[in-house]
C-alpha cells in the first residue's frame, strides 16, 4: 500500500526556490510528490516503487490517493507502463473526505478506506509505506519475510541517514525492548526523550514511515483512532500504539543501517535526482 494522498503543501511553497525545468515544475506543483519524473528516463518515483514491488514478487499494490487523482490515472493509461508491469494488480484508491472537512481524516484513515474498499486487504498481511520515500529491496524484503500475522517496522538508525542534523531530530523515535518488540513510538522527540533512547539502546531508531500490518488485528485500531488533539487527524502511529497496548499482537522492530531518499521539500529534487537510476 502506497501513501499518495497528501497535499504535498511543503514542496508547492519551495518550488520557486530552486531551478527547475518548467514541465518538472509545473507536475510537482499540481500533483502528488510521487509523479515527479526523475533519472535519465525521466520516470516518476511512483514508477520505482512499483519497480520494487515487482522485484519482491508483489502481486497487488494499492495506492491511496486524494479524490482527484487525474496524474495517476494517467500515468497509468500509458502503455508502455501496462506493459512493464502487466504482473501487477493495481488499484487506485481515493480517500474521500468526511462531511464538514476540507481535509483528509489522516493516515489511520487512509489505511482503514483501503481495507473497507479491498476485502483481501482485511484477511491478509500487506506493507505501508510513504510515495515520497524511496526503500530498498532489502528493507521490504525483511517485512515480508516475517509469519504472516507478525507485525512490524523498520527502525532506521539516525547515523545512516544523510539529513540535516536539524532534520533527523524531528523523526519519530523508536523505544522498544530487549526483543526488539516495539513499545512505543515517540512522535517529534525532545532531545531528553532522544537521549534517554540512546541511553537505553546505545543507538537511536527512527521511523520513516514502512509498515507491515496485519489486516483482521489492525482494521479496528484504524478505524477507532482518536483524532490528534492539535491536528484532528487519526494518524497511524497513534492506532499502531493503541494496538500494541491492548492486544497481544506485538510489533517487531526490524534494525537498518542505510540511507532512505525523502522528497519533502523542493531541494529533495536535486537531490534524489543524483540517487536514482
Amino acid at each position: 500500500m502506497i501513501m499518495a494522498g497528501g497535499a504535498s503543501s511543503r514542496m508547492k511553497r519551495s518550488l520557486s526556490k530552486i531551478p527547475l525545468d518548467e514541465k518538472t515544475r509545473h507536475i510537482a506543483q499540481n500533483n502528488h510528490k510521487s509523479l515527479i519524473p526523475f533519472g535519465k528516463r525521466n520516470l516518476p518515483l511512483l514508477y520505482y516503487h512499483l519497480r520494487l514491488a515487482k522485484e519482491v514478487e508483489v502481486g497487488e499494490v494499492f495506492i491511496i490517493t486524494s479524490v482527484d487523482n487525474d496524474g495517476f490515472s494517467t500515468f497509468f493509461a500509458n502503455h508502455s507502463i501496462q506493459s512493464e508491469f502487466r504482473m501487477l494488480t493495481i488499484h487506485l484508491i481515493p480517500q474521500t473526505i468526511p462531511a464538514g472537512r476540507k481535509k483528509p481524516l489522516g493516515t489511520a484513515d487512509a489505511v482503514a478506506q483501503g481495507l473497507i474498499k479491498n476485502k483481501s486487504l482485511r484477511s491478509s498481511t500487506f506493507v505501508v509505506m510513504n510515495g515520497d520515500n524511496i526503500y530498498s529491496k532489502e528493507a521490504l524484503e525483511a517485512l515480508y519475510s516475517l509469519p504472516e500475522s507478525q507485525q512490524a517496522l523498520i527502525g532506521y538508525s539516525r547515523r545512516g541517514l544523510r539529513f540535516s542534523a536539524e532534520r533527523i531530530q524531528k523523526f519519530a523515535v523508536l523505544q522498544y525492548d530487549t526483543q526488539h518488540t516495539l513499545t512505543q513510538i515517540i512522535e517529534k522527540p525532545s532531545p531528553a526523550e532522544i537521549e534517554q533512547v540512546k541511553s537505553d539502546h546505545g543507538k537511536v531508531l527512527v521511523s520513516m514511515n514502512i509498515f507491515k500490518l496485519y489486516g483482521p488485528v489492525i482494521q479496528s485500531y484504524l478505524e477507532q483512532c482518536p483524532l490528534h488533539p492539535i491536528r484532528q487527524e487519526k494518524e497511524l502511529p497513534l492506532a499502531i500504539q493503541q494496538c500494541i497496548q491492548e492486544t497481544s499482537n506485538s510489533f517487531l522492530v526490524l534494525p537498518r543501517n542505510e540511507h532512505v531518499p525523502d522528497l519533502t521539500s523542493a531541494k529533495d529534487i536535486i537531490q534524489i535526482t543524483k540517487q536514482i537510476s
